[in-house]
């Protein structure tokens, strides 16, 4: 029995709450496990990619875990790349039974390649699933690269904060940035809320990519799916925010040290939000 996939880390809490995000946004999902190895280039190539689009086609995800960022990573499979489809909802069960001082061990044996073999252990105890994979189409979304006018960092305690107080009143968010300011609107039954963010040490930073000063970008998109992403926000100190005119917000956050995860939200068309 040789294992074609094995890999192990400390780091179980960020995995827990990636999982359980993508399981409130997807019910099933590609893992696409690629050898490591230094490139031409000295950089560091392979890892655990997720690439999926929900099933409105509203939201695109794209995560990467880094093989290096794992304490162990080890490829042996016979292709260029491992493709497994996962129930969210079932992983997440299995991974709900870790403890804060577990360690987290995947395989996948040549014997039985359509199950994926988690081990949660400690000092104390040993915990074995072998989970039944799924057989999914492998689709490739490709994304061309964009230029976005503003990247927008804030603490992500505080884009947490400002998602769940704007849903008290409403259930759209407009986002409105220029060079110094980042604006957040929402309309409902309370009223009209309007949050003007000022950039400061410690808190709001925006970065230009534009070569007029004086630009504004917005879009205005469902809050009920940001509140999903913003359980993210224990994964790392601060979030970054792309914003560009009539394209869709990505919001990137990293997954501890182990990568980072963009969440693709498309813009939503306003109905009299003003």
């Amino acid at each position: 029995m040789v294992n074609v996939l094995e890999l192990k880390t400390t780091q179980t809490g960020p995995i827990k709450i990636l999982i359980d995000t993508l399981n409130s946004l997807l019910t099933d999902v590609n893992l696409t496990f690629y050898p490591y190895y230094i490139n031409d280039d000295k950089q560091k190539v392979g890892g655990v990619i997720i690439k999926e689009l929900n099933k409105t086609s509203s939201i695109l995800i794209h995560c990467k875990l880094d093989a290096d960022q794992f304490e162990y990573y080890k490829y042996n499979y016979e292709h260029s790349k491992l493709v497994i489809g996962i129930n969210l909802n079932n992983f997440l069960k299995c991974i709900k039974c870790m403890t804060h001082f577990d360690t987290m061990t995947w395989k996948i044996n040549d014997d039985d390649i359509n199950k994926l073999v988690m081990i949660l252990e400690n000092e104390k105890e040993k915990k074995i699933f072998k989970m039944n994979l799924m057989d999914m189409d492998d689709t490739n979304y490709e994304i061309e690269p964009v230029i976005f006018p503003y990247c927008i960092n804030l603490p992500s305690q505080d884009f947490q904060k400002y998602c769940k107080d704007m849903a008290s009143a409403t259930d759209k968010l407009e986002l409105k940035c220029t060079k110094d300011n980042l604006f957040l609107s929402g309309k409902g039954e309370l009223g009209v809320l309007d949050f003007e963010l000022n950039i400061s040490k410690g808190g709001l930073s925006i970065e230009q990519n534009t070569e007029n000063p004086n630009e504004i970008v917005q879009g205005l998109f469902e809050l009920k799916y940001l509140i999903i992403f913003t359980r993210c926000t224990n994964l790392c100190n601060q979030v970054n925010l792309y914003l560009k005119n009539d394209y869709p917000l990505i919001i990137k956050y990293s997954v501890a040290a182990l990568g980072e995860i963009k969440l693709v939200l498309s813009p939503t068309k306003p109905k009299n939000i003003y």
